[in-house]
């Protein structure tokens, strides 16, 4: 709670969801560090937008996911490594219907993650654009949309896919207690 009010205060003004463009990195994060993250993405948001001097939001801030933006650092006392998005940005308009779209997928899938990480589940990405589809058809037509987004979003808080408890799955992947009987014939 001390590290996170103190990286509250750290935060830039000018930025939409506080991103502090200094610390551009995927932390692997807490649920409660996650929800947390979120919830002062929507009060930043919610400020942005009772703003008496400007209540419109022109833009949405976002770090670049493009090759060139990114590098892998391993760790060399320990096998941790980090992914580090340097300080490329870019921008989406609201003016554009394919651009507030995006805004709103950006949205849509915080909530759910928001929802997950409160119950304590985990979910691969396919059930994410599954949950997706059935609530909002007319924003998550297919798969890419809602990768793309969790892509988005995890620029956006800085954490990584597994801290927002979205989970990669390969065909035949099994979840849960199994238990194998051998018979010896």
């Amino acid at each position: 709670a001390v590290r996170m009010a103190q990286a509250e205060a750290d935060v830039p003004a000018t930025s939409l969801f506080g991103a502090d463009r200094r610390l551009c990195s995927a932390d692997v994060l807490s649920p409660l560090e996650v929800r947390a993250r979120i919830e002062v993405a929507v009060l930043n948001f919610l400020a942005t937008l009772s703003s008496p001097s400007s209540p419109a939001i022109p833009v949405l801030p976002l770090i670049s996911r493009k090759s060139t933006n990114c590098s892998l650092r391993s760790g060399l006392l320990s096998d941790v490594s980090s992914v580090y998005l340097s300080y490329a940005f870019c921008k989406r308009s609201l003016m554009r219907e394919n651009d507030a779209k995006a805004f709103v997928r950006v949205w849509k899938v915080m909530e759910m993650c928001y929802k997950i990480l409160g119950e304590g589940k985990l979910v691969t990405q396919r059930e994410l654009f599954y949950k997706l589809l059935s609530d909002s058809p007319k924003y998550f037509s297919c798969q890419r949309h809602v990768n793309q987004t969790i892509q988005d979003v995890v620029s956006l808080l800085r954490c990584t896919r597994q801290s927002l408890g979205i989970m990669a799955s390969s065909r035949g992947a099994l979840i849960g207690r199994l238990v194998l009987h051998v018979c010896v014939c």
